[in-house]
């Protein structure tokens, strides 16, 4: 990290790969959620059976989202503004989707 345009490209990076990695994991834990619903009813389980694995998976979806919106939302928008205060420009965030957002932070995103 020689440079500060390089140390912002290496966090840039990195948050991609936290969010790549939690659509990843809320896309697997759906799916999950999904096959115990289907070998509950597969093999005629009482829902009462599944509903405690169903309910602790649906609760780790909503953490998930959660964390996406925190990572997607403020983390951008803190990294973009902390870019912009070091005079920073969009070239500086190197390559690959998405890129911090220019512009300030959507009103929502402050909750």
């Amino acid at each position: 990290m020689n440079t500060l345009s390089t140390s912002s490209r290496l966090a840039a990076d990195e948050l991609r790969r936290a969010e790549h990695a939690i659509v990843r994991a809320t896309r697997d834990t759906a799916q999950f959620l999904v096959t115990t619903l289907d070998i509950t009813e597969t093999q005629g389980l009482a829902p009462g059976f599944n509903h405690a694995t169903a309910k602790a998976t649906v609760n780790a979806l909503s953490a998930l989202v959660e964390s996406q919106h925190q990572l997607g939302l403020r983390a951008h928008h803190a990294i973009e503004r902390a870019g912009t205060a070091l005079g920073l420009t969009a070239t500086d965030w190197g390559t690959g989707d998405p890129k911090p957002a220019t512009g300030t932070e959507p009103e929502h995103a402050a909750a």
